[in-house]
């Protein structure tokens, strides 16, 4: 059962390329992304299915460590990434779709998925589900505003880490 799901997107003056790279890059995620923060990679090899990371940040009222795991990677096109928490299982998706010229438009899709919960953590969603939606709702937000600056200073050679990755 899915508890919330939040739709969001954004115009990006960068290619989808550059886009994904930005999006794919755990590496720099906590210098990218003012909601993390810190990453560490938990698997080898470059961004693909099957690909795993701890990352530190707040989802859907959630403070702490999460494990997830990439199950989609279709460069430049998609992918999507899935964590556990507790009874619950929040799944992100991610969209890039080229525009005219060097434009991208970015959408993303979270969805926490509650079916296992029991009576009382069910209760508990319905009394504050909203509180952690509205919370998860502007963090990522900020996630699409964030990964958006960093192609756009990309492109024009400035990323904010000091050099393009």
């Amino acid at each position: 059962m899915t508890g919330h799901v939040i739709h969001l997107n954004t115009e990006v003056e960068a290619d989808p390329d550059t886009v994904w790279q930005v999006l794919t890059d755990l590496v720099h995620a906590d210098h990218i992304l003012r909601s993390v923060d810190s990453v560490e990679l938990t698997s080898d090899g470059p961004y693909a299915a099957g690909t795993t990371w701890r990352e530190k940040r707040t989802m859907f009222g959630h403070h702490g460590v999460e494990e997830l795991e990439v199950t989609v990677a279709e460069a430049p096109h998609r992918t999507i990434h899935e964590t556990r928490l507790g009874h619950d299982r929040i799944r992100t998706a991610y969209s890039l779709q080229s525009h005219t010229g060097e434009r991208t438009k970015l959408l993303l899709t979270a969805n926490i998925d509650i079916g296992e919960r029991n009576r009382a953590e069910s209760l508990m969603w319905n009394i504050w589900g909203g509180f952690s939606f509205d919370a998860t709702r502007r963090m990522l937000t900020h996630d699409l505003e964030d990964i958006k600056a960093e192609a756009e200073q990309r492109i024009g050679g400035r990323s904010r880490l000091g050099s393009a990755s």
